[in-house]
Protein backbone atom coordinates (compact mmCIF):
# COMPACT_ATOMS: atom_id res chain seq x y z
CA UNK A 1 0.00 0.00 0.00
CA UNK A 2 1.07 3.30 -0.61
CA UNK A 3 2.58 5.67 1.98
CA UNK A 4 1.95 9.61 2.13
CA UNK A 5 4.02 11.52 4.52
CA UNK A 6 0.76 13.80 4.26
CA UNK A 7 -1.24 11.77 5.35
CA UNK A 8 1.39 10.43 8.14
CA UNK A 9 1.42 13.95 9.49
CA UNK A 10 -2.25 14.39 9.64
CA UNK A 11 -2.64 10.97 11.70
CA UNK A 12 -0.26 12.38 14.01
CA UNK A 13 -1.75 15.82 14.13
CA UNK A 14 -5.45 14.21 14.97
CA UNK A 15 -4.05 11.88 17.76
CA UNK A 16 -1.63 13.66 19.31
CA UNK A 17 -2.58 17.60 18.59
CA UNK A 18 -6.86 17.10 18.58
CA UNK A 19 -6.62 14.22 20.92
CA UNK A 20 -7.93 11.50 19.16
CA UNK A 21 -8.29 8.25 20.51
CA UNK A 22 -9.07 6.34 17.98
CA UNK A 23 -7.55 7.42 14.04
CA UNK A 24 -7.14 5.79 10.31
CA UNK A 25 -5.59 6.94 7.43
CA UNK A 26 -7.55 5.95 4.14
CA UNK A 27 -10.80 5.53 5.46
CA UNK A 28 -13.13 3.84 3.29
CA UNK A 29 -16.57 2.92 3.07
CA UNK A 30 -18.49 -0.65 3.27
CA UNK A 31 -20.96 -1.68 0.74
CA UNK A 32 -21.87 -3.84 3.64
CA UNK A 33 -22.97 -0.62 5.88
CA UNK A 34 -26.67 0.17 6.28
CA UNK A 35 -27.98 3.42 6.35
CA UNK A 36 -31.05 4.50 8.68
CA UNK A 37 -34.06 6.09 7.17
CA UNK A 38 -33.84 9.09 9.33
CA UNK A 39 -29.92 9.16 8.15
CA UNK A 40 -30.68 8.84 4.82
CA UNK A 41 -33.68 11.51 4.85
CA UNK A 42 -30.89 13.65 6.41
CA UNK A 43 -27.96 12.66 4.08
CA UNK A 44 -30.58 13.61 1.41
CA UNK A 45 -32.23 16.77 1.79
CA UNK A 46 -28.20 18.10 2.31
CA UNK A 47 -27.26 16.45 -1.26
CA UNK A 48 -30.28 18.01 -2.57
CA UNK A 49 -29.08 21.21 -1.17
CA UNK A 50 -25.82 20.85 -2.78
CA UNK A 51 -26.70 20.25 -5.87
CA UNK A 52 -29.06 23.59 -5.88
CA UNK A 53 -26.46 25.71 -4.32
CA UNK A 54 -25.74 28.21 -6.94
CA UNK A 55 -21.91 27.61 -6.22
CA UNK A 56 -21.64 23.77 -5.64
CA UNK A 57 -24.09 22.46 -7.88
CA UNK A 58 -21.75 21.16 -10.54
CA UNK A 59 -19.28 19.73 -8.28
CA UNK A 60 -20.92 16.26 -7.94
CA UNK A 61 -21.23 13.78 -11.25
CA UNK A 62 -22.77 11.44 -9.59
CA UNK A 63 -26.30 10.33 -7.63
CA UNK A 64 -26.12 10.28 -4.22
CA UNK A 65 -26.13 6.70 -3.69
CA UNK A 66 -22.93 6.01 -5.48
CA UNK A 67 -21.42 8.89 -4.50
CA UNK A 68 -21.63 7.92 -0.87
CA UNK A 69 -20.18 4.09 -1.86
CA UNK A 70 -16.98 6.01 -3.48
CA UNK A 71 -16.50 7.75 -0.20
CA UNK A 72 -12.69 7.54 0.87
CA UNK A 73 -10.75 9.71 3.49
CA UNK A 74 -7.54 10.25 3.53
CA UNK A 75 -7.62 10.36 7.66
CA UNK A 76 -10.08 10.25 10.23
CA UNK A 77 -10.53 10.46 14.08
CA UNK A 78 -12.95 10.73 16.77
CA UNK A 79 -11.92 12.23 20.34
CA UNK A 80 -13.53 11.59 23.55
CA UNK A 81 -15.81 14.47 23.32
CA UNK A 82 -17.45 12.47 20.15
CA UNK A 83 -16.27 14.72 17.59
CA UNK A 84 -15.36 13.34 14.30
CA UNK A 85 -12.07 14.85 12.50
CA UNK A 86 -11.65 14.15 9.13
CA UNK A 87 -8.72 15.24 6.66
CA UNK A 88 -7.97 15.61 3.37
CA UNK A 89 -4.43 16.43 2.90
CA UNK A 90 -2.69 17.84 -0.94
CA UNK A 91 1.46 17.94 -0.66
CA UNK A 92 2.07 19.50 -4.03
CA UNK A 93 5.48 20.69 -4.54
CA UNK A 94 4.88 22.99 -6.71
CA UNK A 95 1.84 24.26 -5.47
CA UNK A 96 -1.30 23.16 -4.90
CA UNK A 97 -2.98 21.62 -8.42
CA UNK A 98 -5.66 19.51 -9.70
CA UNK A 99 -6.08 20.87 -13.11
CA UNK A 100 -7.01 24.51 -13.92
CA UNK A 101 -7.66 26.34 -10.83
CA UNK A 102 -11.55 26.19 -11.11
CA UNK A 103 -11.05 22.13 -11.38
CA UNK A 104 -8.66 22.70 -7.92
CA UNK A 105 -11.53 24.47 -6.39
CA UNK A 106 -14.16 21.93 -7.36
CA UNK A 107 -12.20 18.86 -6.10
CA UNK A 108 -11.78 20.13 -2.75
CA UNK A 109 -15.34 20.99 -2.06
CA UNK A 110 -15.78 17.94 -3.98
CA UNK A 111 -13.97 15.87 -1.02
CA UNK A 112 -15.43 18.18 1.76
CA UNK A 113 -18.87 18.14 1.22
CA UNK A 114 -18.50 14.24 0.08
CA UNK A 115 -17.06 13.71 3.47
CA UNK A 116 -19.31 15.77 4.61
CA UNK A 117 -22.82 13.41 3.47
CA UNK A 118 -20.71 10.44 4.32
CA UNK A 119 -20.72 10.90 8.06
CA UNK A 120 -24.20 12.19 8.21
CA UNK A 121 -24.97 8.93 6.89
CA UNK A 122 -22.87 6.51 9.30
CA UNK A 123 -22.10 9.10 12.31
CA UNK A 124 -25.33 10.87 12.39
CA UNK A 125 -25.45 11.66 16.09
CA UNK A 126 -21.88 13.19 16.48
CA UNK A 127 -20.06 16.61 16.18
CA UNK A 128 -18.19 17.40 12.72
CA UNK A 129 -14.84 18.73 11.98
CA UNK A 130 -13.80 18.60 8.18
CA UNK A 131 -10.45 19.57 7.13
CA UNK A 132 -8.64 20.04 3.68
CA UNK A 133 -5.21 21.43 4.20
CA UNK A 134 -2.26 21.75 1.89
CA UNK A 135 1.54 23.05 2.84
CA UNK A 136 1.90 25.10 -0.57
CA UNK A 137 -0.93 26.85 -2.54
CA UNK A 138 0.01 29.62 -5.21
CA UNK A 139 -1.97 33.34 -4.67
CA UNK A 140 -4.47 32.85 -7.19
CA UNK A 141 -5.51 29.63 -6.68
CA UNK A 142 -5.84 30.71 -3.12
CA UNK A 143 -7.62 33.50 -3.16
CA UNK A 144 -10.02 30.89 -5.11
CA UNK A 145 -10.35 28.81 -2.64
CA UNK A 146 -11.06 31.02 0.81
CA UNK A 147 -13.80 33.26 -1.34
CA UNK A 148 -15.63 29.52 -1.97
CA UNK A 149 -15.09 28.47 1.58
CA UNK A 150 -16.18 31.56 2.91
CA UNK A 151 -19.64 30.39 1.41
CA UNK A 152 -19.03 26.91 2.32
CA UNK A 153 -19.15 27.86 5.79
CA UNK A 154 -22.06 30.33 5.56
CA UNK A 155 -24.46 27.81 4.05
CA UNK A 156 -23.64 24.64 5.50
CA UNK A 157 -21.76 24.81 9.12
CA UNK A 158 -23.58 24.88 12.03
CA UNK A 159 -23.05 24.42 15.81
CA UNK A 160 -22.39 20.81 15.36
CA UNK A 161 -20.86 21.39 11.53
CA UNK A 162 -17.17 23.17 11.20
CA UNK A 163 -15.06 23.09 8.24
CA UNK A 164 -11.74 24.41 7.99
CA UNK A 165 -9.04 24.79 5.55
CA UNK A 166 -5.63 25.63 6.33
CA UNK A 167 -2.79 26.16 3.96
CA UNK A 168 0.82 27.74 3.64
CA UNK A 169 2.10 30.15 6.45
CA UNK A 170 -1.31 28.22 8.44
CA UNK A 171 -0.36 24.93 7.62
CA UNK A 172 2.81 25.51 9.26
CA UNK A 173 1.76 27.12 12.22
CA UNK A 174 -1.57 25.25 12.99
CA UNK A 175 -0.75 22.26 12.06
CA UNK A 176 3.62 21.19 11.34
CA UNK A 177 4.98 23.09 14.65
CA UNK A 178 1.99 21.87 16.94
CA UNK A 179 2.45 18.13 15.59
CA UNK A 180 6.38 18.46 16.32
CA UNK A 181 6.01 20.04 19.39
CA UNK A 182 3.28 17.23 20.91
CA UNK A 183 5.06 14.68 19.85
CA UNK A 184 8.57 15.35 20.85
CA UNK A 185 8.33 12.07 23.73
CA UNK A 186 6.53 9.67 21.63
CA UNK A 187 7.99 6.88 19.71
CA UNK A 188 5.00 5.09 18.24
CA UNK A 189 6.95 2.99 15.36
CA UNK A 190 3.19 3.13 13.30
CA UNK A 191 3.84 6.91 12.82
CA UNK A 192 5.88 7.91 9.93
CA UNK A 193 6.34 10.93 9.99
CA UNK A 194 7.25 10.85 13.53
CA UNK A 195 9.92 8.14 12.90
CA UNK A 196 11.56 10.82 9.89
CA UNK A 197 12.05 13.34 12.11
CA UNK A 198 13.63 10.90 15.01
CA UNK A 199 15.99 9.60 11.97
CA UNK A 200 16.52 13.10 11.00
CA UNK A 201 17.30 14.04 14.79
CA UNK A 202 20.06 10.96 14.90
CA UNK A 203 22.48 12.98 12.92
CA UNK A 204 21.39 16.68 13.82
CA UNK A 205 25.24 17.23 15.09
CA UNK A 206 26.31 16.80 11.29
CA UNK A 207 24.71 19.98 10.62
CA UNK A 208 25.76 23.46 11.70
CA UNK A 209 22.51 24.03 14.02
CA UNK A 210 22.62 26.79 15.92
CA UNK A 211 20.44 25.80 19.49
CA UNK A 212 19.03 27.57 22.10
CA UNK A 213 20.21 26.83 25.20
CA UNK A 214 16.60 27.93 26.71
CA UNK A 215 15.02 25.19 25.55
CA UNK A 216 14.94 21.19 26.11
CA UNK A 217 12.94 20.54 22.59
CA UNK A 218 15.58 18.99 20.72
CA UNK A 219 13.12 18.93 17.55
CA UNK A 220 12.02 22.38 16.94
CA UNK A 221 14.96 23.59 17.76
CA UNK A 222 16.40 22.89 14.63
CA UNK A 223 16.40 23.35 11.10
CA UNK A 224 13.92 20.38 9.90
CA UNK A 225 13.87 19.45 6.34
CA UNK A 226 9.72 19.22 6.34
CA UNK A 227 9.42 22.74 7.40
CA UNK A 228 10.75 23.17 4.20
CA UNK A 229 7.28 23.18 2.52
CA UNK A 230 7.38 26.88 4.17
CA UNK A 231 10.51 28.50 3.53
CA UNK A 232 9.40 31.54 5.02
CA UNK A 233 8.83 29.39 8.29
CA UNK A 234 12.55 27.17 7.70
CA UNK A 235 13.48 28.97 11.29
CA UNK A 236 13.90 27.92 14.85
CA UNK A 237 10.75 27.45 17.20
CA UNK A 238 11.38 26.89 20.71
CA UNK A 239 10.58 28.06 24.67
CA UNK A 240 11.32 31.31 23.84
CA UNK A 241 8.16 32.21 22.77
CA UNK A 242 4.64 31.22 24.57
CA UNK A 243 1.21 32.24 23.04
CA UNK A 244 -1.21 31.58 25.85
CA UNK A 245 -3.62 29.41 26.61
CA UNK A 246 -2.32 27.89 23.18
CA UNK A 247 -2.19 28.97 19.09
CA UNK A 248 -5.32 28.00 18.29
CA UNK A 249 -6.90 29.68 20.94
CA UNK A 250 -4.73 32.45 20.73
CA UNK A 251 -5.04 33.26 16.58
CA UNK A 252 -9.05 32.53 17.33
CA UNK A 253 -9.03 35.75 20.09
CA UNK A 254 -6.58 37.76 18.14
CA UNK A 255 -8.70 37.80 14.81
CA UNK A 256 -12.20 39.02 17.55
CA UNK A 257 -9.99 41.89 19.44
CA UNK A 258 -7.18 42.99 17.68
CA UNK A 259 -4.79 43.30 20.64
CA UNK A 260 -2.48 41.28 23.08
CA UNK A 261 -0.87 41.84 26.02
CA UNK A 262 2.70 40.86 25.88
CA UNK A 263 6.04 40.23 28.61
CA UNK A 264 9.56 40.02 27.45
CA UNK A 265 12.23 38.32 29.65
CA UNK A 266 15.75 39.73 29.17
CA UNK A 267 18.71 38.38 30.35
CA UNK A 268 19.82 41.19 32.72
CA UNK A 269 16.73 40.32 34.58
CA UNK A 270 14.70 43.42 33.08
CA UNK A 271 10.77 42.92 31.87
CA UNK A 272 9.46 44.79 29.47
CA UNK A 273 5.81 44.81 28.85
CA UNK A 274 2.98 46.47 26.54
CA UNK A 275 -0.11 45.87 24.06
CA UNK A 276 0.50 44.42 20.70
CA UNK A 277 -1.95 46.62 18.42
CA UNK A 278 -2.73 43.91 15.93
CA UNK A 279 -5.60 45.76 13.67
CA UNK A 280 -2.88 44.75 10.47
CA UNK A 281 -4.01 40.69 11.11
CA UNK A 282 -6.25 39.21 9.17
CA UNK A 283 -7.41 35.13 9.08
CA UNK A 284 -4.48 34.62 6.44
CA UNK A 285 -1.58 36.75 8.49
CA UNK A 286 1.39 34.51 9.74
CA UNK A 287 1.10 35.20 13.62
CA UNK A 288 4.00 33.90 15.19
CA UNK A 289 5.82 35.14 11.34
CA UNK A 290 4.72 39.06 12.41
CA UNK A 291 5.95 38.39 15.97
CA UNK A 292 9.23 37.34 15.10
CA UNK A 293 10.14 39.78 12.73
CA UNK A 294 8.78 42.38 15.14
CA UNK A 295 8.93 41.95 18.40
CA UNK A 296 11.62 39.02 18.45
CA UNK A 297 13.93 40.05 15.59
CA UNK A 298 17.41 39.30 16.40
CA UNK A 299 16.11 38.69 19.84
CA UNK A 300 19.36 36.35 20.88
CA UNK A 301 21.34 39.73 20.20
CA UNK A 302 19.23 41.70 22.15
CA UNK A 303 19.01 39.32 25.24
CA UNK A 304 15.92 37.85 25.47
CA UNK A 305 14.60 35.05 26.77
CA UNK A 306 10.96 35.07 26.91
CA UNK A 307 8.13 36.49 25.63
CA UNK A 308 5.02 35.38 26.14
CA UNK A 309 1.63 37.05 23.88
CA UNK A 310 -1.99 36.57 25.52
CA UNK A 311 -4.82 38.06 24.08
CA UNK A 312 -6.72 40.96 26.12
CA UNK A 313 -9.82 42.40 26.11
CA UNK A 314 -8.60 45.41 27.61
Amino acid sequence: MKIEIGESLMLSYLKHVKKCILYQTNWKVSSNWGITNVAFDKVQYVYNKIINHTEFSDIFKSELNQLIKQSEIDVIGLDSNNTIFTVDIAFHEAGLNYGSKIETKNRIFKKLLRSYLTLLAYFPDKKYELLFSSPKVNQATEIIISDYFKVLENNFSDENVTFKYISNDKFNEDILLPTLAKTDNNSDTNELFIRSITLNNLFKEKFPIQKNNLSSTTILNQTIPLANINKKYNIEYGNELELLPDIETFRKKLLEVHRAKWTILYSDGRTEKGIWDARNITEASSIIGNIRSGYLRNWKQKGIMKATFEVTDL
